[in-house]
């Protein structure tokens, strides 16, 4: 933990003071602000910051976090406290003293220059340990029943149920009015969920309240085409993205003709590609007034609406990224029909197999195609898509969700897609890679005019990887 360091954390600037941890007795060691992995054994006072050691339990999180500790994918920390003694200086909240309840290892801290220093193993124990076990064969027994025990009490703690913690805030808006009220629970939410990925259920994801998961979903609704195709996390550092991609290919295998023909030869020749990481975000202020004393309603439609336009903006770019390439494959002339989709999707299917080895995946159309798919007929006027008695049909559809099935492949509808727009691909195709924790953060307050701005805002970038798993459909 650094010392002398000034953050913004959820809208109030702080840093901790000289002196002010006192003592690492009873702390506990987290991944991520939620998962117990081990215990803090030392703390010291140095001239950087306070420097913690801490003791990972051999459990299956803590070994996997171990993992990535060693390989540098984790490399940062922050903590969780309880404020003892503060003071205000300059609008920046000074921890006197803090009471440490917890360290933990995450992927985006608070205070960037919180830094994991080394990782080491207990190389002395486990050489003791091994010496021990080869020279006393009573001692392979008991490590044998201790490793049963160890499952058993593993399969009894699997089974015990999770009781989900009762939400803090009942909405978004009640979330800020908290935090600009300084209320300490609130700021410990905002430095932990600094770091989470940009899903529900992503693998950073911690314990959220109701109004949070539902935020992050109005997110991805608005992004249809976005998220038909692969998502990732973005990379801690970098201004751009690098990925593979295949130059030539003539590899080939064959039968050698006789012993001590030469074999067949072919070459695989890479190039890299590179993709920006472009910031996307807005801002807006709200009177301290509004914040304190109007309904909680509107700030809650406030980040609604940011949500909604960051969800709409992003998933425009993916939209540019996917209609500006020009490697892919194209259908033309394919007629609007049944023998015209049938064929079309037959031809997409066997391009997709032959140059990328994948199968398609779904259907990604703009309205009007989707609408065409939907009223496709057979020879004797029968729909074949849906219908209220369907014989013999080559899919389904739902008129009111508009959604649809063609041939097992799912259709998404886009109305941001331009007119006449139909794909057929593999999720593959595209990478999207966006910043954990977008599109959340909170800014700061002008003193001098007593408003508070919030801004929300996200880095992201779009890589196609495979654009062989793309096939466009253009109608005759």
């Amino acid at each position: 933990m650094p010392f002398g360091d000034t953050i913004s954390v959820g809208g109030i600037q702080e840093r901790f003071e000289r002196g002010s941890i006192q003592s690492v007795e009873g702390v506990k060691l987290f991944y991520g602000h939620k998962d117990p992995i081990g215990r803090v054994v030392r703390g010291e006072e140095t001239e950087d910051g306070y420097v913690v050691e801490a003791r990972i339990s051999e459990t299956e999180k803590g070994n996997e976090v171990l993992t990535l500790l060693r390989d540098g994918v984790l490399n940062k920390m922050s903590v969780g406290f309880a404020p003892v003694k503060d003071r205000k200086e300059d609008g920046v909240v000074v921890r006197e003293e803090v009471a440490l309840k917890e360290v933990s290892i995450v992927s985006f801290p608070a205070y960037n220059n919180a830094d994991v220093l080394s990782v080491r193993e207990d190389t002395d124990t486990n050489e003791n340990l091994e010496k021990v076990m080869e020279t006393n064969n009573e001692m392979v027994e008991v490590r044998e029943e201790l490793d049963t025990l160890t499952r058993e009490v593993a399969s009894i703690r699997e089974a015990a149920p999770v009781i989900a913690s009762a939400p803090s805030w009942n909405s978004f808006g009640d979330f800020v009015k908290a935090v600009v009220r300084g209320d300490e629970n609130a700021v410990e939410m905002t430095r932990a969920y600094a770091g989470a990925v940009v899903s529900p259920e992503g693998p950073d994801s911690i314990g959220r309240d109701a109004w949070v998961n539902e935020a992050l979903l109005l997110v991805d609704h608005g992004r249809p085409s976005l998220n038909a195709f692969r998502k990732a996390g973005l990379p801690e550092a970098g201004l751009n993205i690098d990925y593979p991609a295949v130059l030539t290919n003539t590899l080939d295998v064959d039968t050698q003709a006789a012993q001590g023909d030469t074999l067949v030869f072919g070459k695989l020749s890479l190039q890299t590609k590179t993709t920006p990481v472009k910031t996307i975000g807005g801002w807006t202020d709200v009177s301290r007034q509004t914040i304190e004393r109007s309904s909680v309603a509107y700030l809650s439609e406030v980040f609604r609406a940011m949500s909604i336009a960051y969800g709409k903006t992003t998933n425009d770019m993916f939209i540019d990224t996917l209609t500006g390439n020009s490697d892919l494959a194209v259908l033309s002339g394919v007629a609007g029909d049944a023998e015209g989709i049938t064929g079309a999707v037959a031809d997409a299917s066997i391009s997709i197999y032959q140059n990328a080895a994948g199968r398609p995946q779904f259907i990604l159309v703009s309205p009007d195609m989707w609408k065409m798919l939907v009223s496709l007929f057979a020879v004797d006027g029968r729909p074949i898509v849906g219908g209220s008695a369907p014989v013999n049909n080559i899919g389904t559809s739902n008129l009111p969700q508009m959604t649809a099935n063609l041939f097992g492949l799912e259709v998404v509808v886009d109305p941001a897609l331009p007119e006449g727009t139909l794909y057929i691909a593999n999720s593959n195709a595209i990478t999207t890679w966006e910043s954990g924790g977008a599109p959340y953060r909170l800014s700061d307050e002008d003193i001098t005019n007593l408003t508070n701005q919030f801004s929300i805002y996200g880095y992201i970038a779009f890589g196609v990887i495979y654009p062989e798993m793309i096939v466009k459909v253009e109608m005759a």
